[in-house]
């Protein structure tokens, strides 16, 4: 009988262990040793760092989702439909590239992170992978973030590095240019920290802003670690032939999600986050 006790204890020391609980030391009398309680999901995003934005800055970087409203329908429609799509596969990871710079990219994986953020059963996590010229936290009227090197290290805890927005949207900002991010992007601590977020956290949708597919290796690095991807054109400028270069090595790595397309005109204006999932 004692040595079953023994194991049961073992075994149970073994799963809190691996669930990374801290042990409090068995008493002498060989008593049941008692456990410190494991934050839930919950109380670990509830102890993230809050953030507010500046609305001012936020209009002059046209962040335009962070309340409901005529300018933020478009992005609201993406939001819906994207979720739509992701459900149906049962993805979680998305990214969001682009053939070449000046698409649009970085403003919509905002404006779709804070759209997501009013949808008060969903939680969303925003990761800034765009690390040789990384703009969210600038975009978002915020104070420049340390470097992001340190958290895909597993040097700085999920929780440190993070801030939060409202009750159920996480940002994951990168403050200082990386020179060599592709290696930081393909090493096994980046995929190991991510998995590592992704069961603590439990987020339904995690977004990465990548770098543009043609400019680099950056992007290409790490599209095997998502489930899809979303591509953003741009009416006046992305050529045909280097979206459709970007959509076939998109399609090598991972799913393509749709294609946006911005600065499409119409009648007397110009139209963001157009185009079809």
């Amino acid at each position: 009988m004692e040595k079953l006790q023994a194991a049961i204890e073992i075994a149970r020391q073994k799963r809190e262990a691996e669930r990374g609980a801290p042990l409090s030391s068995t008493s002498s009398s060989g008593d049941a040793a008692i456990f410190a309680p494991v934050p839930d999901t919950a109380a670990r995003w509830q102890a993230l760092p809050e953030v507010d934005l500046d609305h001012t800055a936020l209009i002059r970087s046209r962040i335009l989702s962070q309340s409901a409203s005529q300018e933020s329908t478009p992005f609201d429609v993406l939001r819906t439909k994207i979720l739509y799509q992701m459900r149906q596969n049962g993805w979680c990871r998305l990214a969001i590239t682009s053939p070449l710079s000046k698409s649009g990219k970085s403003t919509t994986a905002v404006n779709l992170a804070l759209a997501l953020g009013r949808q008060p059963e969903l939680r969303s996590i925003l990761f800034d992978f765009d690390l040789r010229a990384p703009s969210v936290a600038e975009k978002l009227g915020l104070p420049q973030p340390p470097s992001i090197a340190p958290l895909l290290r597993g040097d700085r805890d999920f929780a440190e590095h993070a801030r939060r927005i409202g009750p159920n949207l996480s940002l994951t900002l990168s403050g200082e240019a990386e020179t060599d991010p592709t290696r930081l992007l393909m090493a096994d601590t980046t995929r190991d920290t991510l998995t590592r977020i992704q069961a603590d956290y439990e987020p339904d949708i995690m977004i990465f802003d990548l770098p543009s597919i043609l400019i680099g290796d950056d992007a290409r690095a790490f599209l095997q670690h998502v489930d899809c991807a979303l591509i953003l054109a741009r009416a006046d400028q992305t050529r045909y032939g280097d979206f459709d270069s970007c959509e076939r090595e998109v399609g090598e790595y991972t799913n393509v999600l749709g294609v946006v397309l911005n600065g499409y005109r119409h009648g007397d204006g110009m139209a963001d986050a157009e185009g079809g999932i």
